[in-house]
């Protein structure tokens, strides 16, 4: 494929709309309660979403990014055009941005749907470059309590990833009209002419980053966390002594983690890896900038392993070891097993050598009961032939006591009549005195 033909699939294949990475999606874990986080913050959620995971229509959708920062899991990443509308206000002259919705009377240099559009990973890479004021004066009169709550729940991890301090320094919160209003820095020709290298430097950057064949791998899939990930490292690498630190939500391993994988199977997003190390033990190594903080890697271990997700102050969004072990493997599949394991096996080969010795047991029972009928049947064979054999030699003996029986019963009426006589004789023979 030609060079100019693969800049023109890139430009007709580009989207105007997120897209959902279906695999990623909370509601294909196990958990206890269903997330529609996205179609009820959308205002077309039901026109656009069937499901919350599954998209019927992306015709009413307007690219305002609402979807993407509320999901919990970042299964909606946000399209280029939004990465771009979003951080652009970067690079502009102003030290200062001013972000506010549509519904401000306020002039602001970022107008958004509303301001809970942007991620607060986006509001941190910016903090990260200009200060930034929140025009939150509609607030007050908003009826959507979906918006006013995820702008609560973004201000709160902003606190949670810069610290109080840091906090108030780069953000200021306009709640009245009059409150840090907005104006524009003016320049001095040398300064102008410095903002204008600058601004054709970076725009000839994202230009060339944006051709097919010059993409580094690491912007395939660019999005906030991957321009906030490289705006901490440009700043620790600017100050080596005194490095920012920042709050990231990373599992918490304990001692029973025994490097089983199930954790790793269930990061879709690729943040948890295990590595084996040469002296035989394994370590767990998270990437903050991957790690979208949904928990699920927590709700997948099963042996308690993990207890949480718990606030780390790191100093970039580099890859980061949490934990390490030594495995003990099943002695007959290899898998990993907890140190304490009955037997050495898994609960998989625990349940096969049950079946088996079972399985043997009920063999060996019905080998003894075949023995045993067989033995049965052999002794009544045996004492059948026996009958058989004696019956002709008793034959004789019956046939020799036949004849013998007549005579002896002759005799015993002889002896009876001579016993009658001789009765007869002495009663006819007269008494003498």
């Amino acid at each position: 494929m030609g060079f100019f033909t693969r800049a023109a699939m890139d430009a007709l294949m580009k989207t105007t709309h997120p897209e959902i990475n279906r695999r990623q999606c909370w509601n294909l874990h196990p958990h206890r309660k269903s997330c529609t986080a996205c179609k009820d913050i959308c205002p077309y959620g039901d026109q656009i979403f069937t499901r919350p995971n599954l998209v019927k229509d992306w015709d009413p959708c307007t690219d305002c990014g609402l979807c993407v920062s509320v999901c919990r899991s970042r299964c909606i990443s946000p399209s280029p055009e939004q990465v771009e509308r979003d951080t652009s206000a970067a690079d502009t002259d102003n030290d200062t941005i001013w972000i506010g919705c549509e519904k401000s009377a306020r002039k602001n240099s970022m107008v958004r749907a509303c301001i809970a559009s942007l991620s607060w990973e986006a509001l941190a890479y910016l903090a990260l470059n200009k200060k930034i004021v929140l025009d939150l004066t509609p607030c007050g009169e908003c009826e959507n309590d979906t918006c006013a709550d995820q702008l609560r729940a973004e201000l709160t991890r902003l606190v949670e990833f810069f610290g109080e301090t840091m906090f108030e320094a780069r953000f200021t919160l306009a709640y009245e009209p009059d409150e840090a209003p907005y104006h524009v820095k003016e320049l001095t020709r040398r300064e102008m002419f410095e903002q204008v290298g600058h601004g054709s430097k970076s725009g000839t950057k994202q230009l060339l980053r944006m051709l097919p064949g010059l993409r580094a791998d690491e912007d395939g899939g660019a999005d906030f966390r991957l321009l906030l990930h490289q705006r901490t490292r440009q700043l620790k690498a600017a100050m080596p002594d005194n490095p920012l630190h920042y709050g990231c939500y990373l599992p918490s391993f304990t001692d029973k983690c025994f490097a089983c994988g199930k954790c790793e199977k269930a990061c879709r997003a690729g943040a948890l890896k295990q590595e084996d190390l040469p002296d035989g033990q394994t370590r767990m190594v998270v990437t903050p900038w991957k790690c979208s903080e949904c928990g699920v890697c927590v709700a997948a271990c099963s042996n308690k392993g993990l207890d949480g997700m718990k606030l780390r102050q790191l100093t970039t969004l580099g890859p980061v070891s949490l934990h390490k072990c030594t495995k003990t493997l099943c002695k007959n599949c290899g898998k990993p097993i907890a140190p304490d394991s009955a037997e050495g096996l898994c609960s998989v080969c625990r349940i096969k050598e049950r079946t088996k010795q079972r399985q043997e047991e009920a063999r060996a029972r019905a080998q003894k009961l075949k023995e045993e009928r067989e033995a049965k049947k052999a002794a009544e064979e045996a004492a059948k032939a026996a009958e058989q054999a004696a019956a002709p030699a008793a034959e004789p003996a019956v046939e020799a006591a036949a004849p013998a029986a007549p005579q002896s019963v002759a005799a015993m009426l002889t002896d009876e009549a001579a016993a009658a006589a001789g009765a007869e004789t002495a009663a006819a023979v007269p008494k003498t005195d």
